[in-house]
This record gives C-alpha cells, sequence and structure tokens, in this order.
C-alpha cells in the first residue's frame, strides 16, 4: 500500500524515536538490580555481556547478550517494515529502514536519555542489526568468535572480529542496491560508533592491561605432597 511523501516523513520520525527508546532499555542493569547490584559498580562499570560475565559468571553473561540481541532485531524489522519506498508492511530490497533503526537503536543503548546519557557499548545491538540483514554470516561469525575468545580471552577484540564480517558484507551488498551510498554511510556509522564507545577498551588492550574474559577455565591437577624431606626411621625390635 503506497502512502504519500508527508506520511514517510512522520513514519520515518516515529520509527527513529521508538527504535531510540527500546535502545534506552538496558538488561544489564535490569538483570543486575534482580540480584541487589548495579553492573555500573562492578568491575569495569560497564553496562553490558562481557561484565556480567565477569561479575555474575556465563548463564547471567547469555541472558544479557540474548536480550540485547533482540533489543537490536526487534528495531530493525520495524523499520524495515514501515519505513524505505513509500509502503507499508513489506521486506524489500530496500533497507534503509533497517539501517535507520539500527543505527537509532545503537545510540538509544550507548547515549540513553533516561540514564543521563550513560549506557552501554552497543556490540551485542549490533550483532541484532546484524543477524537481521545477515544471518548466516553473524551466526558463522559468531561461533568463530567464541572460540577465539576461548583462546585470546579478548572481549574487544573478539566482538570486533564478530562484527567485522557480516557488516562487510552487508555494506558490499548495500552500495548496490537502492539509495546505495546513504545506506553504506549508514553501516559505517553503526560501526563507527561502536568503535568509539569502546575507544578505552581499546586503549587498555593495546596496552596489555584488558581484562581478560575467562569462559574455560582449565582444571589443574593438584601435584601430590613433596615427601623427599620426610626421613623414615624404622622402629628398632629389642
Amino acid at each position: 500500500m503506497s502512502i504519500p511523501f508527508y506520511m514517510e516523513v512522520i513514519v520515518g520520525v516515529l520509527v527513529v524515536l521508538v527504535s531510540y527508546f527500546i535502545g534506552n532499555i538496558n538488561s544489564a542493569i535490569l538483570l543486575s538490580k534482580m540480584k541487589g547490584k548495579d553492573i555500573r559498580t562492578c568491575g569495569s562499570g560497564n553496562p553490558g555481556t562481557m561484565n556480567m560475565i565477569r561479575t555474575f559468571g556465563k548463564p547471567m553473561g547469555a541472558i544479557t547478550l540474548v536480550l540485547d540481541i533482540s533489543k537490536g532485531i526487534v528495531p530493525c524489522v520495524l523499520g524495515w517494515l514501515f519505513m524505505g519506498t513509500g509502503q507499508f508492511c513489506r521486506l524489500g530490497s530496500d533497507r534503509i529502514g533497517l539501517y535507520v533503526a539500527g543505527l537509532a537503536t545503537e545510540i538509544g543503548h550507548i547515549y540513553p536519555v533516561v540514564m543521563k546519557f550513560k549506557g552501554g557499548k552497543g556490540v551485542a545491538t549490533l550483532f541484532g542489526v546484524c543477524l537481521t540483514c545477515q544471518p548466516i554470516a553473524m551466526t558463522v561469525s559468531f561461533a568463530a568468535g567464541v572460540v577465539l575468545l576461548i583462546f585470546s580471552q579478548r572481549g574487544a577484540l573478539t566482538s570486533f572480529a564478530m562484527l567485522s564480517v557480516p557488516l562487510t558484507l552487508e555494506g558490499i551488498a548495500a552500495a548496490s542496491g537502492p539509495m546505495g551510498v546513504v545506506s553504506t554511510v549508514l553501516i559505517f556509522m553503526m560501526f563507527a560508533l561502536t568503535l568509539f564507545a569502546h575507544r578505552s577498551n581499546l586503549l587498555t588492550m593495546f596496552s596489555g592491561n584488558e581484562r581478560r574474559v575467562v569462559l574455560k577455565k582449565s582444571h589443574k591437577v593438584k601435584p601430590l605432597p613433596d615427601i623427599s624431606m620426610l626421613v623414615y626411621e624404622p622402629a628398632i625390635v629389642e
């Protein structure tokens, strides 16, 4: 169903506002408060998946990751449905609404008005954006990233390695599609915004002071007690 231009503008504004305020919902803070703490006062202070793993363990980190990924998927699907080429309820090749919603959600997560513009780093939310536009590439990249994280124990490095492949593929596809330049710029802005939010993590990583993320603990075998110093004196039978 085609709509007039002024309705396109109204729908676009609504997509941006809804996406931004969905981004304001921080699952790490909500879950940590259920545990009687505020994740912003624990560990690195970042209300995100990696800090939840370090502070509360892998199960809580996994729940945070799933919720933040969902927070990226929902606005992107809404934007894809309701914004672009002057039509409602469509999932066509024009993904401009998807990218606009994704960027607005990222901004809402990193700079939430409800938390005085101090939010998370936006990686998991960007995972959701990538799952929407490049589901296979994001799934494969995520699985490879988990293996990388187990061996490297470096959260920031792994996060950007996971995102680089699906975002690159989507950027190439978007460049040759409708509104290619605008779409490519929006995709680049999403990645650049997350990179900027991680600037302190990147500095600590390059300086060698980044806190490690341990997903698989090694089970070390305790050494046997050293009995070489014990003196054995046989009993003397008289």
